[in-house]
C-alpha cells in the first residue's frame, strides 16, 4: 500500500485513494427532502475514550494520543459541507478563553485553502454558521460572538429568560427556540434549524447533544475515527451519555477506510454510519 494512502475496506472492491477529498465527495441526502442532514463526528480509542482529563483540573479535552493531523483533515471537510454547526456553549467559551486547540472550522491554514475554494465555488458563504446550545441566554458571550466571521445562533429551550432575548440579539445574534422545557430538544433544534435555511448541519457537540439527536431520530450519520490505541484513565467521556435509548439506535456501515499513516504507526480507521 502506497504511503499516505487509505485503503477502502467496505465496501467491495478494496481500492486505495488518497484522503484529501475524502468526504467532500460523500452523498449527503436524507430519507426526507423536506428536513436537513444531519451528522456528527468522533474519533475514540479503541476503550471508548473521546475525552479525558486535561491540565486544567475538571476540564476534559481530546486525547492527544489520538488526535492526529489526519483525523483533524476529515474534520475540516465535514464542517466545509456544512451550512450550519452544532457547538455547546462551553466549548464557545474555551474557544474565546483559548482553552480549546483551535478555533471554529473551517481553518485559515494555507492546507485547508483548498476547502475555502470549494465552498466558494459552490456559492456557499465563507464559513458555516455557528449554532451554540445552552440553557440560557447570555448577552454577554453573544457580545463576544462578533469575533467570529460568520452569523451565529443561540438554541435554548422555552424557559430561558425571554428579557434577555432582546440584548444577545442586539449584540448581531439571532435567538431560535428549540424546545418546550428548560433544555434544547433534538427535533424542535433541527425543525427551527430548517426554517432559518440550512440544508447540511454538523454536530461537533459532545455526548449529551449526540443522545438528544438520536432520542429524537433526527440524526442521519455518523462519522467516527477509531484510532487503535488503549488508554485507561479514571476520567473520560465515551460516545454517549444519557438515559437508555429505547428503542436502541440501529446503524448501518456505509463506508470503512483503513489508514496506516497514522502515529507511530498505531494506524486509524475511518468510519461512516447511517441512521436505520
Amino acid at each position: 500500500m502506497n504511503e499516505g494512502r487509505l485503503l477502502r475496506l467496505y465496501p467491495a472492491p478494496h481500492l486505495e485513494r488518497s484522503i484529501e477529498g475524502l468526504y467532500l465527495a460523500e452523498e449527503m441526502a436524507g430519507p426526507d427532502p423536506d428536513r436537513p442532514f444531519v451528522y456528527t463526528n468522533f474519533v475514540c480509542s479503541l476503550d471508548g475514550r473521546i475525552a479525558v482529563e486535561g491540565p486544567r483540573r475538571g476540564r476534559l479535552r481530546s486525547p492527544p494520543a489520538i488526535t492526529n493531523p489526519r483525523d483533524w483533515r476529515l474534520f475540516q471537510e465535514l464542517a466545509t459541507r456544512a451550512d450550519a454547526l452544532i457547538i455547546s456553549a462551553n466549548l464557545l467559551r474555551a474557544i474565546l478563553a483559548g482553552e480549546a486547540a483551535e478555533r471554529l472550522p473551517i481553518g485559515c491554514d494555507p492546507a485547508f485553502d483548498d476547502l475555502h475554494a470549494w465552498r466558494r465555488d459552490r456559492g456557499m458563504p465563507s464559513q458555516p454558521a455557528v449554532v451554540i446550545l445552552g440553557r440560557s441566554l447570555d448577552a454577554a458571550l453573544a457580545e463576544r460572538c462578533g469575533e467570529f466571521d460568520r452569523p451565529v445562533y443561540f438554541a435554548v429551550g422555552s424557559e430561558a429568560k425571554a428579557d434577555a432575548a432582546t440584548a444577545v440579539e442586539a449584540a448581531g445574534v439571532r435567538v431560535l427556540g428549540a424546545g418546550t422545557g428548560r433544555d434544547v430538544q433534538g427535533r424542535p433544534l433541527i425543525d427551527a434549524l430548517g426554517r432559518a435555511g440550512f440544508r447540511r448541519i454538523y454536530s461537533m457537540a459532545g455526548p449529551r447533544v449526540l443522545h438528544l439527536l438520536l432520542r429524537d431520530r433526527v440524526l442521519d450519520r455518523l462519522y467516527l475515527t477509531h484510532f487503535h490505541r488503549l488508554l485507561g484513565g479514571q476520567t473520560f467521556d465515551t460516545l454517549l451519555e444519557g438515559d437508555a435509548l429505547d428503542p436502541p439506535a440501529s446503524l448501518v456501515p456505509r463506508t470503512l477506510y483503513y489508514d496506516p499513516d497514522a502515529k507511530d504507526g498505531a494506524g486509524q480507521v475511518f468510519a461512516a454510519y447511517d441512521l436505520r
